[in-house]
């Protein structure tokens, strides 16, 4: 029988970061993001997968980070998903790829 190694995880769960809640990172991390412009303000943000993946975090963790920023009332949510909701024109057309990929 061939003798195995254990696999070896590269992400390990992390929930804080120098004493600071992991979502709180986040949230603060996304709010720069929306402050330079990466996304404007009414522009759609990218889903809960495709952000938990641009931050190495798991989904729970970004819906607690966009929990956070809704009570802050800079992002908004409706059906359709979240949106940035910081002071500025409001975008008509979504650009196509807006958020880095």
């Amino acid at each position: 029988m061939a003798r195995t190694t254990p696999h070896q995880h590269v992400h390990t769960r992390r929930t804080l970061i120098d004493g600071e809640p992991l979502y709180r990172r986040v949230a603060s991390d996304l709010l720069a993001e929306l402050r330079t412009g990466v996304v404007p303000p009414g522009e759609r943000l990218p889903g809960e997968r495709h952000l938990a993946g641009h931050f190495g975090v798991s989904r729970e963790t970004v819906r607690q980070a966009l929990e956070l920023l809704r009570r802050e009332g800079l992002v908004a949510t409706d059906r359709r998903g979240s949106h940035a909701a910081l002071p500025g024109a409001p975008v008509e057309a979504p650009a196509a790829a807006g958020f880095p990929l």
